[in-house]
């Protein structure tokens, strides 16, 4: 993975830098980052930031992002569409304005990444639809019942309204 991909979509947020830090001091010991955890990280402090006004950041980090995805390797995408969008459009969903207005602030080709990446999630939705119903797991009775605000983050990244 290209370091400096990466550098710039992080550096491209400066409210984010805090926790950012404080995932990489969290993770430091065990040697490579889970990039994916901290795109996650990322994702809900985009949904946050939209959620609250502060949305300045979020155009210079989407502006960064397209810039970025015009020259690439695979697994700047992969991270960039599953570790990013796909999270933002998770957890999104249990938000009152949902992803569009996020989706909005795009360029092209994240759109095109972005659209993909919805398409994907829609079909696994059908999918988990057709399962026997005792077997679905309740996101809104779990995210209704849990108290752990770290446990809450990782459901509405995993799981879609």
């Amino acid at each position: 993975m290209k370091r400096e991909q990466l550098d710039r979509i992080v550096n491209s947020v400066p409210g984010f830098s805090g926790q950012w830090a404080a995932f990489r001091s969290e993770w430091e010991t065990e040697g490579e980052l889970p990039l994916y955890v901290g795109m996650s990280e990322l994702a809900h402090y985009v949904v946050e930031s939209y959620s609250d006004g502060r949305t300045n950041e979020l155009t210079n980090l989407f502006s960064t992002i397209e810039d970025v995805l015009q020259n690439v390797e695979s697994d700047v995408e992969d991270l960039i569409a599953v570790g990013l969008f796909e999270d933002v459009q998770n957890i999104a969903s249990h938000r009152e304005f949902g992803a569009a207005p996020l989706r909005q602030l795009l360029g092209p080709r994240s759109l095109k990444i972005w659209d993909e990446v919805d398409e994907g999630m829609k079909r696994v939705a059908q999918r988990a639809a057709t399962q026997r119903e005792s077997r679905k797991f309740d996101v809104e009775k779990a995210l209704s019942e849990v108290q752990s605000p770290e446990l809450r983050k990782i459901i509405e990244s995993l799981y879609r309204k």
